[in-house]
């Protein structure tokens, strides 16, 4: 990948190719992009991208509750996300500096001196929307990153999933294969599941002309077990689903949940009704039948926040406005869904 190279298969002279690649001379536009793209295309475009990224983050503090830690089924997003934090950190030759949040808490104002003392170069805090944590973090002066979260007052940057956005694409989903009522199952959550019903609400109320109706159904945990348990509860008050088509979940969890207890009842699904969920998980891929679900780019999260935490601490202001980075999702259709 060298300046040689893209001469040679652009047909132009190497002092041609570095101005064009350093913009320091009046280059005709066919020649310019013709150089531009054979530079993409043999990757020195992204090489040099990475040469010029010095790495600035020698040590980073997560803060993370010890329950996220667990590797289970439950845990499966968390434990993703972590997982992939700690490939990307022990790739980029970057220490991790644990902080247990359920350990420190009624301790937070010791948060700044605790940082001072391991000397970190930044933070992520994960998953964690506790205003009084958050705001003692931003106290310590240092970069910091909501990882798999968002703070409503964005005072701390953050990287998440765009929930809104992957709610919508699950709400055109179900309507494209005709479902005209939908129950919508979800469970007091954090900011992040609220934004899922925001964007369910929308796409719904954008279909108006259709007639569709919708069915709120609120369980108390997304646990499988409990999303079981208070779904097999709804089944038996309303035997006849209350004519509801299609069921979408707000995370796979709850649709796993929904699932064992619909088929419990002798429910077939798709046949009878169809179940859309929301995450991606390993466990959802597994059921009979596979999960139907929106798909969340778990794997980037981590990559995408320490990048971001890398662009904090190049930061010359300290007044610059904090960022939200929303990573986009896509849908999967498996076995859950049809048709009516």
């Amino acid at each position: 990948m060298s300046l040689k190279k893209i001469s040679e298969q652009s047909g132009v002279a190497i002092s041609t190719v570095s101005h064009v690649l350093n913009g320091t001379a009046k280059i005709s536009d066919d020649v310019r992009q013709r150089v531009l793209q054979i530079a993409k295309d043999i990757g020195y475009l992204d090489s040099r991208i990475k040469r010029a990224q010095t790495a600035t983050l020698r040590k980073i503090a997560l803060f993370v509750d010890s329950e996220r830690l667990r590797q289970t089924d439950v845990n499966f997003v968390s434990w993703t996300i972590l997982e992939t934090l700690r490939k990307e950190c022990e790739q980029k030759g970057v220490e991790i500096e644990p902080v247990l949040i359920d350990e420190i808490k009624g301790d937070y104002n010791k948060i700044s001196e605790r940082m001072t003392k391991t000397k970190c170069d930044g933070i992520l805090v994960y998953f964690d929307e506790n205003q009084k944590l958050l705001n003692e973090v931003i106290n310590t002066a240092l970069p910091c990153i909501l990882l798999a979260g968002q703070e409503p007052g964005m005072h701390i940057g953050s990287v998440g999933i765009g929930d809104r956005n992957g709610a919508r694409l699950g709400v055109e989903h179900l309507i494209e294969l005709g479902h005209r009522n939908i129950g919508i199952v979800s469970w007091p959550g954090r900011y992040t599941i609220r934004q899922r019903l925001d964007g369910f609400k929308e796409a719904i109320n954008e279909h108006q002309e259709l007639g569709i109706t919708t069915t709120s159904i609120q369980l108390d945990s997304f646990q499988p077990d409990i999303a079981e348990k208070g779904m097999t509860e709804w089944l038996e008050q309303h035997p006849d689903l209350n004519q509801i088509t299609a069921f979408f979940c707000l995370a796979d969890n709850v649709a796993i949940g929904v699932l064992n207890a619909l088929q419990k009842k002798g429910i077939q699904v798709p046949k009878d009704v169809s179940i859309l969920g929301f995450d991606d998980v390993f466990a959802g891929q597994m059921m009979q039948p596979a999960l139907s679900t929106v798909h969340t780019p778990l794997h980037h999260i981590a990559r995408c926040a320490l990048e971001e935490l890398e662009l904090l601490t190049r930061r010359t202001s300290k007044n610059a406005p904090a960022r939200r980075v929303e990573l986009g999702c896509r849908l999967i259709e498996r076995q859950s869904c049809k048709a009516v």
